[in-house]
């Protein structure tokens, strides 16, 4: 198990450490997806055991867990790009640059569902008990008949961007006009802007109750964690700059920046690891979890995916009740105590900046004082391998 730990900086050297240079998590490797490079791709998606990418060459499909694209373009009129998907138990739907697909056999064709779309440019969708949403550079559109016909579901003349969904409540950005959300199936809208400090959005995502929203070049990733209320713009080692894509799966939050790759955390956007090598196109359109991976939809090198294994190896979401060591005191000042080990047992150790690079090692025999003098401040993931406990980690904070 792995998890990041808070510590200080300038303190004793201890028994049984030794410092290694600076080197990558060598877990975390993206690859290629075969039929996709040089594509750009603006949106991912995986339902009913398939995943889809789309972008500027329209729609493509995966099979085996998005190791391999094909192009699925069967019955799609679109002379545009492909831009966002949703799913229900019946169909994918997708939006494009000429209204509303749906597939009814995992993307081998599709029909045009459009009628009532007065405005054919769309850019993303979302699913909620019944009813499928759109969003265009005209307001919001609904369909209760699963794509057949469209209704406008508010915010008429707003150019909108992005949409998704926590059960019944939807939430939108916006270009110049910010955020809104409707807890009444689109019949009104709340602006809900407090805290946020950007008029424009173009990725939202509803995550364990919170809303993660990205703003304009020189803002970042907003959360909201009181359903909209109000807003707060995050650090913990995610860097500031445009966001146009997030995952979740119920316990990691991943954002994709534009030109900064790949973030995500699994405490609620508190603290951020970087997971960027291998990774060939670090400005990301989209992103999704499949069962083993995470798939990242890049603007001009296609798909890439990122086993799960990758995020799971940081130890950021693992259980701390079955650690059976400890660090004291946490957070600490310049030397913190590892204990709970057999007094006779090696071990060796990672500390682990949040942009995933090791930043220190060390190795030693039962309890041992670690020193972690010169370290800046901030959180830091502390991994410790044994033979009988195998690898566990904490979460540190440098003070």
């Amino acid at each position: 198990m792995r998890t990041p730990v808070l510590l200080s900086a300038a303190c004793l050297l201890s028994v049984w450490l030794s410092v290694a240079p600076v080197a990558p998590v060598a877990a975390q490797t993206w690859e290629q997806a075969a039929g996709t490079a040089g594509i750009n791709m603006q949106c991912v998606l995986s339902a009913q055991g398939w995943d889809f990418g789309g972008g500027a060459l329209g729609t493509f499909r995966s099979s085996d867990g998005g190791g391999s694209f094909e192009e699925a373009n069967v019955g799609n009129t679109s002379m545009g790009p492909t831009r966002g998907f949703t799913s229900d138990e019946t169909y994918v739907y997708k939006c494009t640059s000429n209204g509303v697909f749906r597939s009814g056999d995992n993307g081998a064709g599709w029909e045009s569902v459009a009628t009532g779309l007065p405005q054919m440019l769309t850019h993303g969708m979302t699913a909620t008990a019944g009813r499928v949403w759109v969003a265009t550079q005209t307001g919001v559109f609904a369909s209760d008949d699963q794509g057949m016909t469209w209704e406008g579901a508010g915010l008429d003349g707003l150019n909108v961007r992005c949409i998704t969904a926590w059960e019944e409540v939807v939430f939108v950005g916006t270009i110049d006009e910010g955020l809104f959300k409707s807890e009444d199936g689109g019949a009104s809208w709340e602006a809900i802007n407090n805290g946020s400090t950007s008029n424009s959005f173009r990725a939202i995502e509803a995550h364990a109750g919170m809303v993660f929203a990205g703003g304009e070049i020189g803002t970042g990733v907003f959360r909201s964690q009181d359903m909209g209320a109000s807003w707060e713009l995050l650090g913990g080692g995610l860097p500031m700059g445009s966001y146009r894509g997030f995952a979740t799966d119920g316990e990691w939050i991943v954002a994709g920046s534009f030109m900064a790759g790949v973030f995500a955390s699994s405490d609620g956007g508190d603290t951020w690891m970087e997971f960027n090598a291998g990774l060939g196109d670090l400005s990301i359109f989209d992103l999704c979890f499949n069962q083993d991976h995470l798939v990242a939809a890049t603007n001009a090198s296609g798909i890439w995916r990122l086993p799960r294994t990758a995020l799971e190896s940081t130890g950021m979401g693992e259980d701390v009740a079955a650690r059976v060591w400890t660090l004291y005191p946490n957070p600490a000042g310049d030397v913190a105590t590892l204990g709970g080990l057999p007094p006779a047992e090696p071990w060796w150790a990672q500390l682990i900046g949040l942009d995933g690079r090791v930043v220190k090692e060390f190795n030693g025999e039962g309890d041992t004082r670690l020193s972690f003098a010169g370290l800046p401040c901030g959180t830091y993931l502390l991994r410790v391998t044994s033979e009988s406990a195998g690898a566990q980690g904490i979460r540190v904070a440098i003070h």
